[in-house]
């Protein structure tokens, strides 16, 4: 019943003001404690912290199409995308990223704008997905895929095989909050056009490779949780591809992968230590083992090889390293054939392209090494490693800047164990030069690393050693990778791998030809050694009436279950950001642009 009195009304007032309010930090503890937070909370927020961007961005921007994405991590800049298309259905897509400097008093500042995937023909909008790895503010990394439904007629005319999706690529510069002293120097004296960034705050790295079905999943979280490297899977391999920029006179052997200082029978798999390329019984931070180390290095007087002896004579180790690279080479174009054999009996396109423009890689350039990794023993059946030795590639190149009236130069030479080619430029797309040899004597270069994984290899080799049902195995038809975890303290990488495959019923059931199953074998990679292990061998689990289909999408169901599992929310402050254009492929916009460490919000 209504109060009927004032004397009434005014009681009522008394009793909810003696109700004590609970601060929102409170709040914001209990739920912390308990995992239960209202949404209510966050549906308005004060005015004072909310700004429309009608009001900050002009409308020139707006009409010309701009697209904005959200906060980078550090909240100084707004992210935004145009993608350009002609009137015809012959036009290629064109995208650009644009940098806002954000201030909530007054109107967007654009401070940079680079093209995106500069050089591919991309023949359909794509999904775009910018990220900033946990720490790492100097770059970010854009992925852009396409999923075959546009209905252009060059799609249809370019696409005719259902079956291949491909992926976009590139790692670009952060701009600096102030020009460096190398950005002020270069300005200064760099001729019109030129370029006015140094490399530590402008390079760009571009590739583009293809995947097929089952297509793989993209996880952030995990592809990106080791700062500088991300994880890519190419339906045929895990690349980790490390880009970082180094300065004149820093030790060439501190590299981000592949680089723990194990000597020759140090606990390592007994493959890898008797690999019969000479570039890994050394330190595999220098792969070239008859070299002296650099003055940078920890050691000045001692060189980076063990076996390396200081009276030998000046030929006979040119005559080693000559051998050494002929046996490199070699190996990597045996290891390269086998690899195209594989994936063409598979059936499925090439995962490459050709090498563009500025790239060079021979082999006194880069340093390329042929690893031996056998899966040690699973917890499931105790035994010694594998007892024929497997392999992944590991390539580091160098880039630095043109020099001033330099040529750029053009080379047609790939190097059959380069997984991913890929394209370094400027931020105005020109080619970065490929450095020769050593890089001593250099102002700053760009350290692009790649790791590799074959799938193939791993799979017959964990079946081989470690699977209860190897001697019913006959072969594998299909397979699909998920990541599960990643530990970047122990640069870890645990990868499951879902398996379509033919095997012999066991004796009891009475037949004797081959049935199809299903199973997973979970496994982990150490991107220091190069070494992978077997973690875990599932059943097999007979795929009777199911479609391929059905079969992944069980798969990976189960994949998101051992995750959920596993899970351990973000840190504050190590998170992955994450901005991508997928309401506006649902055909809807986002509300708000949301910066959550500095309680702001863009209302849109």
């Amino acid at each position: 019943m209504a109060p009927s009195s004032n004397s009434d009304r005014e009681e009522n007032k008394q009793k909810q003001a003696k109700k004590p309010r609970q601060h929102l930090i409170k709040l914001l503890n209990k739920g912390q404690i308990s995992g239960q937070l209202s949404h209510r909370l966050f549906r308005k927020l004060p005015p004072r912290v909310c700004v429309s961007l009608k009001t900050i961005v002009n409308d020139e921007f707006l009409r010309a199409g701009h697209i904005f994405l959200g906060f980078t991590k550090c909240g100084r800049y707004v992210l935004s995308y145009t993608s350009d298309c002609g009137d015809d259905d012959f036009s290629f897509y064109i995208y650009h990223l644009y940098w806002w400097e954000f201030n909530i008093h007054s109107k967007l500042r654009q401070v940079r704008h680079v093209r995106l995937f500069m050089g591919e023909e991309i023949y359909s909008d794509l999904y775009l997905t910018v990220c900033e790895w946990p720490s790492d503010r100097s770059k970010i990394i854009i992925f852009g895929f396409n999923t075959r439904s546009s209905s252009s007629m060059l799609m249809n005319m370019m696409m005719s095989d259902e079956n291949n999706r491909d992926i976009y690529i590139t790692v670009v510069t952060m701009p600096p909050f102030q020009s460096c002293k190398v950005c002020s120097e270069l300005a200064a004296t760099t001729r019109p056009g030129g370029s006015a960034q140094c490399l530590q705050h402008g390079f760009m790295l571009n590739t583009k490779y293809q995947v097929v079905y089952p297509f793989p999943t993209f996880q952030p979280a995990f592809q990106l949780k080791r700062d500088q490297v991300v994880l890519l899977n190419t339906s045929y391999s895990l690349v980790a591809c490390a880009v970082s920029v180094h300065a004149a006179g820093e030790c060439e052997s501190d590299q981000v992968l592949y680089c723990r200082k194990d000597p020759p029978h140090s606990g390592l798999p007994d493959a890898l230590n008797a690999s019969s390329s000479p570039s890994v019984l050394g330190n595999p931070c220098s792969l070239h083992d008859q070299k002296p180390a650099p003055p940078c290095c920890e050691d000045h007087s001692k060189p980076c090889s063990s076996t390396s002896c200081p009276d030998q004579s000046l030929a006979a180790s040119k005559a080693r390293e000559f051998a050494a690279d002929i046996f490199r080479m070699a190996q990597g174009r045996a290891a390269g054939e086998e690899w195209r054999e594989r994936r063409e009996e598979r059936g499925g396109a090439s995962s490459t392209t050709s090498v563009s423009t500025g790239q060079v890689e021979e082999a006194f350039q880069c340093d390329t090494a042929s690893v031996s990794a056998s899966s040690s023993s699973s917890p499931l059946q105790q035994g010694g490693p594998g007892a024929d030795a497997g392999y992944v590639n590991y390539t580091k190149l160098r880039y630095c800047l043109q020099p001033q009236g330099g040529a750029e130069q053009e080379t047609e030479y790939e190097d059959e164990k380069i997984l991913l080619p890929f394209t370094m430029t400027d931020l105005k797309g020109r080619s970065l030069q490929a450095l020769r040899g050593e890089a001593q004597g250099q102002g700053q270069y760009v350290t692009v690393e790649q790791l590799t994984l074959d799938f193939e290899y791993v799979i017959n080799e964990v079946i081989r050693n470690d699977a209860a049902w190897s001697k019913q195995f006959c072969s594998f038809s299909d397979y699909d990778i998920v990541i599960l975890e990643v530990c970047p303290e122990m640069n870890q990488v645990v990868i499951n791998i879902g398996l379509l495959l033919l095997a012999f019923p066991t004796p009891e059931e009475g037949q004797i030809r081959p049935n199809t199953y299903h199973t997973s074998l979970k496994v982990s990679w150490d991107l220091s050694t190069g070494a992978f292990r077997t973690v875990g061998v599932g059943d097999l689990t007979e795929v009777k009436v199911q479609s391929s289909g059905s079969v992944w999408t069980s798969y990976r169901k189960s994949c998101v279950n051992t995750v959920m599992k596993w899970l351990v929310p973000e840190n504050s402050t190590r998170y992955i950001n994450r901005m991508t254009n997928e309401a506006l492929h649902k055909g809807s916009s986002l509300k708000v642009l949301a910066d959550g460490d500095r309680y702001t919000w863009i209302v849109l």
